[in-house]
């Protein structure tokens, strides 16, 4: 192609229309893209026309019941997800540099991930920096994914699936159980088995859905034991979850380093499967497309060796 013909095409392209195209592609739906850009269905779905007849490819397959990118869907939105990731960085980008270090760094994590070595971590880069601001945001799985993906977040701390276009180091492993708040019928029950809980009510983390995007370890206990279809209740962190489990809305799967005071007091019982008890691993992540700020790059730097934290399990409530 000739550069001629390349540049007329990068002053002639539209590029909402890209922004548009990311969009949709992460709602899976351009009626729930158009609400999240607060614009009416049909402009959105002539913007997607238009794009396409820019680019020349259909992007999206989109015939009744079907909603899939096309092979060259899939290469456009890598490429936009990289021109996104520049954009948002930009302010960082100019930023000068001086002696001391300088700057915003922020970190996007699941909820109650937890590993001392990384509390301390922080605690000494923050003496050794002490201009550096930061934030700190709780999000679901998808969400921090993707404000990684997007050049939003410095750091992201998940469990999930995390694509390859990330780099992943392992941040804490902990092991999950099941149970049940003190109104339920197997509340004290010593000899309950996994048959007793088919069809159950559940309360579910809103990325352990069956079906759902992220499907973990979790998600596979709920299926082999045949409960957890019938949800009737939903939560992206874990005070949340436990708070509806003792509340008796449903059964729930949740980390067992943190409920030994909700059993102690007599408002959580473990039901079975014992054992072996799902090992749910969360990440560190980063976008190595980011650009990044001095602050950034010091931080990044300064917890690279933070060693995995393993919890330990604890022994079930009979």
């Amino acid at each position: 192609m000739p550069l001629n013909r390349l540049e007329r095409f990068a002053h002639n392209l539209d590029w909402n229309l890209l922004r548009t195209f990311v969009v949709v592609v992460e709602e899976g739906s351009i009626t729930r893209a158009a609400d999240r850009l607060l614009l009416q269905q049909p402009a959105v779905s002539m913007a997607l026309k238009r794009l396409e007849q820019t680019v020349g490819h259909r992007l999206i397959d989109r015939r009744p019941g079907r909603f899939e990118l096309t092979e060259a869907g899939e290469r456009l939105h890598a490429h936009c997800r990289d021109i996104f990731t520049a954009v948002v960085r930009l302010p960082e980008a100019m930023e000068t540099s001086g002696e001391d270090v300088t700057g915003h760094i922020t970190i996007h994590t699941v909820s109650h991930a937890i590993n001392p070595e990384w509390d301390r971590a922080l605690a000494a880069f923050f003496r050794l920096y002490p201009k550096v601001t930061a934030g700190v945001r709780v999000e679901t799985t998808s969400d921090v994914i993707r404000s990684v993906e997007r050049g939003i977040a410095t750091i992201g701390i998940s469990d999930g699936i995390i694509p390859r276009t990330l780099e992943k180091v392992p941040f804490c492993r902990e092991s999950y159980a099941l149970y049940c708040g003190r109104g339920h019928r197997l509340f004290g029950v010593a000899g309950a088995t996994v048959e007793d809980l088919h069809g159950e009510p559940y309360v579910s983390f809103l990325s352990d859905v069956l079906g759902g995007t992220h499907m973990g370890p979790v998600t596979a206990v709920l299926a082999i034991g045949s409960f957890g279809q019938q949800v009737r209740a939903l939560a992206f962190n874990v005070e949340e979850v436990m708070r509806l489990v003792v509340a008796n809305a449903g059964i729930g799967m949740l980390p067992q380093h943190l409920t030994g005071t909700a059993v102690g007091r007599g408002e959580l019982w473990q039901l079975p499967p014992y054992a072996p008890l799902p090992m749910v691993e969360t990440f560190r992540i980063t976008n190595p497309a980011a650009a990044l700020n001095s602050a950034e790059r010091a931080f990044l730097a300064h917890v690279a060796g933070v060693p995995l934290w393993v919890h330990a399990e604890q022994h079930h409530s009979d």
